[in-house]
């Protein structure tokens, strides 16, 4: 009878156990997880596009391009203020506006011819004098008359990168600021 008991609990335990794992003919290999191509968003375009308010008998104004940047300047008193700067681009001529202390302050206007120099990274030198201003308002005109315009427009062309602006008016007065010449052709050939 002990045997009959053991055979019968040895039945019952091999019964319990887990059924063998199934065996399936398809099984696909394991694949690699895809890689996903990067999609690296191209920096944004740093020069806006917009127009001019239509004159009497147009319908769409003159169109320019505008970078728009902060720096500082310095004059006899004191040093590394903050300055906003614009610079408009058409297909007549430029203009550098300059506010200083902050954004909201009108343009800065001149009454005394101001000297421009910009140096480009690869050590490319611009150097402009203005003695026009840009509006009634103010700012800089960089006139096509003088041939700095087309210097300037071309200058810009052929930079890449962070172009070093510096202006001195003939007073003591010193701006300091950057302009990202990149997406300027991009912009600049869409007027």
């Amino acid at each position: 009878m002990l045997n009959r008991c053991l055979f019968i609990l040895l039945v019952a335990f091999a019964g319990c156990s887990n059924p063998p794992a199934p065996v399936e003919t398809n099984v696909k290999p394991a694949s690699r997880a895809k890689s996903r191509v990067s999609s690296v968003k191209p920096a944004a375009n740093p020069w806006t596009t917009g127009s001019y308010a239509p004159k009497e008998g147009e319908k769409e104004g003159r169109k320019y391009v505008r970078f728009v940047t902060e720096g500082i300047f310095s004059d006899s008193t004191t040093t590394n203020n903050f300055l906003y700067a614009e610079v408009i681009v058409n297909t007549a001529n430029a203009g550098i506006l300059l506010r200083e202390l902050k954004k909201s302050n009108p343009t800065e206007k001149f009454s005394d011819p101001v000297s421009i120099k910009m140096t480009n990274p690869s050590g490319e030198e611009l150097q402009m004098t203005s003695s026009r201003s840009w509006n009634g308002s103010g700012g800089i005109m960089i006139e096509r008359n003088t041939n700095d315009y087309s210097r300037f427009r071309i200058f810009l062309l052929q930079s890449k990168g962070t172009i070093i602006v510096e202006i001195k008016d003939s007073g003591a007065k010193i701006y300091n600021f950057s302009i990202n010449s990149d997406g300027f052709s991009d912009s600049f050939t869409s007027l």
